[in-house]
């Protein structure tokens, strides 16, 4: 006999200067925007609906006071570490333009890989780190994985709050798919992903923008 169905909404984080200005921010931080914050209502209203029997949280402040904003009626929210997004080492807080003037790169597709594909035909995830200095792609596949385990085996009905490469990572691992996959996933900030998982296995039931 399976064990019970856990239903999980994923929610990224609103909008930060950061994601204005094209920036890599991991383990930093940023402002949210104005437009942010007016996310921030609209995910509030939408979990009121939706109503989490409890919520999940990445620590660093972006996601956290979402996450605090989303469950003022007295939800219990837990923090796990294993939810912030990915290490980028010393390209942490710079531009694309910024890391490359510098000699350095991100390894969005790990093994220096150029596709997908490419990836794929390369064996996987790459020794080295996304970033100089930054986490590798083992690692934080991971750790993810591990997050996704505490969150599952919890409640039966849950709001998971992170950030893009997080977002995307729990998307492939519920959903059976190769990590290379995370990349086919358009997630924008306060995009919303509601799933129904058993025994770690889940189908992707919804995937959108936080509604207006």
């Amino acid at each position: 006999m399976s064990s019970p169905a856990t239903e999980i909404v994923v929610v990224r984080h609103p909008e930060t200067v950061a994601n204005i200005e094209g920036r890599f921010v991991g383990r930093g931080d940023s402002e949210i925007t104005e437009r942010g914050r007016g996310q921030i209502m609209r995910l509030t209203r939408f979990m009121e609906s939706w109503s989490p029997l409890a919520v999940y949280t990445s620590p660093l402040k972006r996601a956290l006071m979402t996450a605090q904003a989303m469950t003022a009626c007295g939800i219990p929210v837990t923090v796990l570490e294993d939810l912030q997004e990915i290490d980028f080492g010393r390209a942490e807080g710079l531009t694309w333009n910024e890391l490359t003037a510098l000699g350095m790169s991100v390894d969005y597709l790990r093994n220096g890989a150029a596709t997908a594909a490419d990836a794929a035909e390369l064996g996987g995830p790459g020794a080295g780190p996304v970033a100089p200095g930054g986490e590798t792609w083992v690692d934080f596949e991971t750790r993810v994985r591990r997050a996704a385990a505490t969150c599952e085996n919890g409640a039966r009905r849950i709001a998971v709050v992170t950030h893009g490469g997080v977002f995307r990572t729990l998307l492939a691992h519920w959903m059976g798919l190769p990590m290379d996959a995370t990349w086919r996933f358009s997630v924008p900030n306060a995009a919303i992903a509601t799933l129904h998982v058993v025994d770690g296995a889940g189908v992707l039931t919804g995937l959108q923008e936080v509604p207006e």
